[in-house]
């Protein structure tokens, strides 16, 4: 009498206590996977809007501190970085950027910016790049682009002439002329950072400056957004570059908000989900074992160990788990594909190459389906002691 092979009749009898123990576990998990779902899409949005809605990059590369104190990349150590960061596998475009801030002045109004000089290519390098907010024309070299709160506050528009001043230190004020060649929107964001866009050479003529700041960089694979910045990272000491490297996860701040925010949520929802799950698993086991405590005694009468039944009862919990893991997987996979299917249109989505509403998160459910079976298993272990342990005679006079 094989315990597994009997656990294995009694789950394949359908009882319906059994039956309802595998949808009720079936339908808290598809709840969790689904609310992991969302959150994998809210991260992805966020990642989408940082890296190429601002310009963020997957990775940045910034000049290692001097004393203590942050410094610029000079000229000859700069282009050594960019030669080393354009030699390195998996690197799809490198932008030297630079940060400038200073009084926009027309002949009327005047008011504060804080702006981004960049070199970005003319081509479309980067799925998307060229979509984002803001855009600067090729051979246009005093060309800004500035978002539509700083335009009104100037009373600006496509082609206005304006004067910049930034403050440099040690230094008289710089001016320089410049044309607006684009107006941009910065929705939900402090329109004192970047609100000015221009030409890495402009920001450095506004500084008085050869230096950059920093090079952002985009990866061919997100995916492999640890393994490149410890590429680059030995690629650039092995160059004798003293950089520093950045993912773009550590300088978002939306992002670190968000995923302290869905952590704390996921945390709850699956806490309450296994906790609903143990207490399926303990109820049903308990209630079968008393039911079949003749049919127990039956077997133990018949030369079954105790340990074989033991056996027998945490697999049939274990069963019981597995099939509700299986529920709960296709479940999740049908819903998520319709959820998707009717709130976004597939041409839009490879269009715009946006994140889907439900994002399946694989290495989530993975970790749910592991932590189920250990629920169940645990669940499963006082019902089961206590029929392995029951009196034979006791049980057979009931």
């Amino acid at each position: 009498m094989s315990p597994y092979r009997l656990a294995l009749r009694t789950l394949m009898l359908g009882r319906t206590r059994s039956v309802l123990a595998i949808v009720l576990i079936g339908a808290s998990l598809c709840v969790l996977d689904l609310f992991a779902g969302n959150i994998a899409s809210t991260r992805a949005g966020i990642e989408y809007q940082a890296v190429i809605g601002e310009r963020m990059g997957h990775l940045t590369v910034i000049p290692a501190p001097s004393a203590g104190e942050p410094r610029l990349f000079g000229p000859e150590e700069a282009e050594r970085a960019r030669s080393v960061l354009a030699r390195v596998k998996g690197i799809a475009l490198v932008v030297p950027e630079i940060s400038v801030a200073g009084i926009a002045a027309t002949a009327e109004r005047s008011a504060t910016f804080g702006g981004q000089g960049m070199r970005m290519p003319d081509e479309s390098v980067v799925p998307g790049l060229q979509g984002s907010p803001g855009k600067l024309q090729p051979g246009v070299s005093n060309g800004i682009a500035i978002s539509q709160a700083k335009a009104r506050a100037l009373a600006l528009r496509v082609g206005s002439p304006l004067t910049l001043t930034a403050a440099v230190s040690d230094a008289a004020p710089r001016h320089v002329m410049a044309q607006v060649v684009d107006v941009y929107a910065l929705p939900g964001r402090d329109d004192n950072i970047r609100s000015l866009l221009m030409p890495l050479e402009l920001a450095q003529d506004l500084l008085n400056t050869d230096r950059s700041e920093r090079f952002v960089v985009f990866l061919s694979d997100p995916d492999q957004l640890e393994q490149q910045r410890t590429v680059v990272m030995a690629a650039l000491r092995k160059a004798g570059v003293g950089a520093e490297v950045r993912t773009w996860q550590e300088l978002s701040q939306a992002y670190m908000r968000a995923r302290s925010a869905s952590d704390l949520a996921f945390d709850s929802i699956a806490g309450m989900v296994f906790a609903v799950i143990a207490a399926t698993i303990a109820a049903t086991m308990s209630i079968n074992a008393l039911e079949r405590r003749r049919e127990v005694a039956t077997l133990r009468a018949l030369g079954m160990r105790s340990h074989s039944v033991f056996l027998m009862l945490v697999t049939e919990a274990l069963g019981i788990a597995v099939a509700g893991v299986a529920v709960s997987l296709v479940a999740s996979g049908v819903i998520a594909w319709i959820i998707n299917r009717v709130t976004v249109q597939e041409d839009t989505q490879r269009a715009f190459a946006l994140p889907m509403p439900v994002e399946l998160d694989v290495n989530r459910m993975m970790m749910a389906v592991v932590t189920v079976l250990a629920v169940a298993l645990m669940a499963a272990l006082v019902p089961a002691f206590k029929a392995a342990r029951g009196n034979i005679a006791s049980a057979l006079a009931a």
